[in-house]
Parts: C-alpha cells; sequence; structure tokens
C-alpha cells in the first residue's frame, strides 16, 4: 500500500506558489493566455474551485513543464486527500474472494 500525501495542495495553490508569486512580471492573466483558456477559467483553478482536467493538464505540460500525467496525478492525490476526509469507512468489510463459491 503506498503512502498516502498529508493534505497535499490543490494543484492551483501549487501554480500560484511556484509560477506566479516568485516572479514580479508573471501574471495569471498571462499564464491563462499562453494555456488558451479563459481568464475567468484560470482564476478559478488558482482559486481551488475547479481542478486540473484532461485537457488542461496537456496545456498545463506544453506552457508550464511537466508532463500531462503529472498535472493528472496531482489532482488526484488532492482530490483522494480529501475523499477520505469525508469518507465512513467503518462500516465497510472487504469481501474474501477465495470464500465466495
Amino acid at each position: 500500500m503506498a503512502i498516502q500525501p498529508f493534505d497535499p495542495p490543490h494543484p492551483g495553490a501549487l501554480i500560484y506558489r511556484t509560477y506566479i508569486e516568485p516572479f514580479t512580471s508573471m501574471t495569471a492573466n498571462r499564464i491563462a493566455d499562453q494555456l488558451g483558456v479563459a481568464r475567468s477559467t484560470f482564476s478559478r483553478l488558482l482559486n481551488e474551485k475547479a481542478g486540473v482536467s484532461p485537457e488542461m493538464a496537456i496545456r498545463l505540460s506544453e506552457v508550464l513543464g511537466g508532463s500531462a500525467e503529472s498535472w493528472m496525478t496531482l489532482q488526484e492525490s488532492f482530490d483522494l486527500w480529501k475523499a477520505r476526509q469525508v469518507v465512513d469507512t467503518a462500516n465497510l468489510e472487504r469481501i474474501d474472494f477465495n470464500q465466495v463459491a
């Protein structure tokens, strides 16, 4: 079983901290324009109101670097961590398929 990250960052927060915040001349609007998406679409991602879709992952890969798969993995890790905070598995039992006739 893989170790699950503790409170992984939302990809939008990671983008902001890595690609916008450190650079005085870089803006969200400039990145949105480079991505070829509406500025409001990119703003929703940065503000954690939307996630990385496969299409956005491809665009991010081309514009910011990394693979599309890595962007999708970041989103998946965030989504799974959030789901684990609310899904109650206390009453669930694994099926033992060796015992099924």
